[in-house]
């Protein structure tokens, strides 16, 4: 029986020669085209898988003086049929050689996919780790430009109320809270939108948006300065940066350490869309409700009010409209939070709080007699 091989040979030139290889009763027989032979003793063969492929059988003898090698299939069943008892034990050696090759060659690539699994992963979230400390070391200014881009690029429902009876009466809630909040390095700019939903939301830097079912809806105005101080907390807390370390952790650090602000600012603002802004974490928001009843005593306003404001919120069971996400749509529950302000406030010393000095039935009674938009298109209402 023939077959198209190789041989390797030190007595060959170049050591290396194609060959035909007849097997014999006893022995393998390797001939060259230039008429040299060799012959291997089947007594004398080790048998080895290997190639690029990895389907080549290589016949050595004890030394590895000689090597004849075949890629045919057929070849080592041929072997082991002409060859009988003098290659059982060898051919049974190599194919237990051959499995616990297979096995190990198996554990080890799954081995290998672990460890390059469990470095992809590391990296990841050494990235978000990382982009965490990254973005709090950028400067304030930034937040600024963030909040300003993502503010100009959003869809804001309703149309902007100018009216200065209900701008003025928001801005001295804030320049009140300002002086007690974590950072005052943050210049706030505050815009009311004429929108029929309970809301309010903040976004980096100190975009401060109030919406005019939220001031309807209060009962008092400490209530929604309860609202504020929570808004304000999101933004001197750096929130909106930490969710953007959060969601786009590995981008962000890479924009960070090569210095591109602008792409740093094209990966976030896509990521403020209106319909997310409410998304953060309930341990930011936890965060939140304590840094906002912690400034709000500070700057002599009743904390209470928040949580007559989530009351509220519990009662009327507001969730979503249209496409609008609740302002408690993520958030804890709302009952869970004026338990847990009750609780603070028992922790601070008693003190005695003065109404806002607003004249909030002004604010009221301006937003009665703003024009009725007739134009439902102008609310921006999701269809």
């Amino acid at each position: 029986m023939q077959f198209q091989g190789g041989v390797f040979s030190e007595a060959i030139p170049g050591g290396r020669s194609g060959v035909e290889i007849t097997i014999k009763t006893y022995e393998l027989h390797a001939s060259t085209p230039d008429g040299s032979e060799f012959r291997l003793p089947f007594t004398d063969i080790q048998f080895e898988r290997g190639g690029s492929s990895g389907k080549m059988i290589f016949c050595r003898n004890e030394d590895r003086s000689l090597t004849i090698f075949c890629e045919n299939k057929q070849f080592l069943a041929t072997v082991e049929r002409i060859g009988g008892a003098a290659v059982y034990d060898r051919l049974e050696a190599f194919r237990s050689n051959t499995k616990t090759h297979r096995r190990a060659s198996r554990r080890n690539f799954v081995f290998l996919l672990l460890l390059l699994g469990g470095i992809g992963i590391g990296c990841y979230y050494g990235l978000r780790m990382a982009a965490h400390g990254l973005v709090a070391a950028l400067p304030t200014s930034f937040d600024e430009q963030l909040g300003k881009t993502a503010f100009e690029s959003m869809e804001h429902p309703g149309v902007e109320v100018d009216d200065p009876v209900v701008v003025d009466a928001i801005t001295s809630m804030v320049d009140q809270l300002k002086p007690h909040g974590a950072s005052t390095d943050f210049q706030y700019t505050v815009r009311v939108m004429d929108y029929p939903i309970m809301n309010a939301y903040a976004l980096p830097g100190g975009y401060i948006v109030v919406f005019t079912g939220l001031i309807e809806k209060s009962q008092r105005p400490e209530q929604v300065a309860g609202v504020i101080a929570h808004e304000m907390a999101h933004v001197t807390k750096r929130h909106g940066l930490k969710r953007l370390a959060q969601t786009a952790g590995a981008a962000i650090a890479f924009s960070v350490l090569l210095g591109d602000v602008e792409g740093i600012l094209a990966v976030a603002v896509g990521l403020f869309e209106f319909a997310t802004i409410n998304s953060y974490s309930r341990d930011d928001e936890t965060e939140a409700d304590l840094e906002g009843v912690r400034m709000l005593y500070e700057a002599g306003i009743d904390p209470m009010g928040l949580a007559e404001f989530f009351a509220i919120m519990e009662k009327e069971d507001i969730g979503t409209t249209g496409a609008m996400p609740g302002w408690f749509s993520t958030h804890p529950e709302h009952q869970h939070r004026v338990d847990e302000i009750s609780k603070i406030l028992e922790g601070y010393e008693p003190k005695q709080f003065k109404s806002l000095d607003l004249n909030w039935d002004a604010v009221l009674t301006a937003l009665d007699a703003r024009p009725a938009i007739e134009d439902e298109a102008e609310l921006n209402l999701a269809p």
